[in-house]
């Protein structure tokens, strides 16, 4: 477990950065649960309940006491977001947030929020991939061939001189060749999807049509925790999907590896197999840890982001058997 994180800690900092840099900006929920007044993003003017939406953020003095002398069911009303306000308060509220805020509000507006969050999703993605579609080929192929990767690094466990240490660095540029593998091309992704999966969640959490919106019946902007508290079954089932799908979409470069050479009677060698299998055990162990980990934190977020993870993953699941089928066509041929 230690040589993996080890192995992955330059990638795993970047990441930490990329992500301190996003969360900048403010959190849109008050300490209520509810959404700031002054961080709901709208595409036209709109009116919204006092009990609906906390105000605990608002800066100007005069509006915050105005705020505080309503009841429960008295009004608020927010006029559209503008580029320029939402710009103001950061470069990544007007350039990531901003921009999918207002795309799932014009959806969602002609259809609900759900189909809204949809369509937003497979925009999204189908951008992201035109844009690093080779990346996150090579990407997937590191992920399939993790196991032979592990295999090599248990072959010189423990051999610290330099012979060894140089052969074991050849074996696996030799492996990464075999394979087309650029290990740095996946960093490019890593950039690309990060802050746009950090946009969205602001996106959903702060876009006026999901927070008065839902799917299916459901309303968005309840918690998967306050689903199970009160048996609604729909909630539930969001969340269970999304937990599933998850899963299935971390595992499913592996899986489709093994499934493939069973399929091409690809044999493999048993001597020191016990060792061999110790760090594939700890890889999926560490992606095990964080499926869970984060099933427990989406637990208390809104249910759009149960809904936009739930279809993310569906999405990249379907990818990742696309380019699977296509890499091994073209190593076939």
């Amino acid at each position: 477990m230690s040589d993996f994180l080890r192995r992955k800690s330059k990638i795993l900092f970047i990441c930490f950065f990329v992500l301190l840099t996003c969360t900048a900006c403010s959190t849109p929920r008050g300490k209520d649960g509810k959404v700031k007044v002054d961080q709901i993003i709208s595409s036209e003017t709109i009116q919204v309940k006092r009990k609906d939406v906390s105000i605990e953020s608002v800066s100007d003095p005069k509006l915050k006491k105005q705020y505080q002398k309503l009841d429960a069911n008295d009004t608020i009303t927010i006029k559209p977001t503008t580029f320029s306000q939402a710009f103001s308060t950061g470069w990544f509220d007007g350039l990531i947030v901003w921009p999918l805020a207002m795309l799932i509000n014009k959806i969602s507006s002609a259809t609900d929020a759900g189909i809204g969050i949809i369509i937003t999703t497979l925009l999204v993605q189908m951008i992201v991939f035109a844009l690093t579609g080779k990346s996150q080929m090579s990407s997937q192929r590191m992920q399939e061939i993790q196991p032979e990767i592990n295999k090599i690094q248990s072959k010189y466990r423990g051999k610290t001189d330099q012979e060894s240490q140089m052969k074991m660095y050849q074996e696996t540029q030799a492996l990464y060749a075999k394979y087309d593998i650029h290990p740095f091309g996946s960093m490019l992704v890593m950039f690309l999807q990060l802050p746009i999966m950090m946009g969205m969640y602001y996106a959903t959490m702060r876009a006026y049509e999901v927070l008065v919106g839902s799917a299916f019946g459901m309303r968005l902007a309840t918690t998967p925790m306050y689903a199970i508290q009160h048996l609604m079954i729909g909630g539930i089932i969001v969340y269970i999907l999304m937990v599933v799908s998850q899963l299935v979409s971390t595992m499913l470069p592996q899986w489709l590896k093994k499934w493939q050479d069973k399929k091409d009677n690809v044999k493999k060698h048993s001597y020191r197999e016990s060792e061999q299998q110790k760090d594939p055990m700890n890889m999926n162990l560490y992606m095990y840890m964080m499926v869970i980990i984060f099933a427990f934190m989406y637990l208390n977020w809104p249910l759009a982001m149960s809904y936009y993870w739930m279809i993310c993953s569906i999405i990249r699941i379907v990818q990742q058997y696309v380019m699977h089928r296509v890499m091994h066509r073209a190593e076939a041929k």
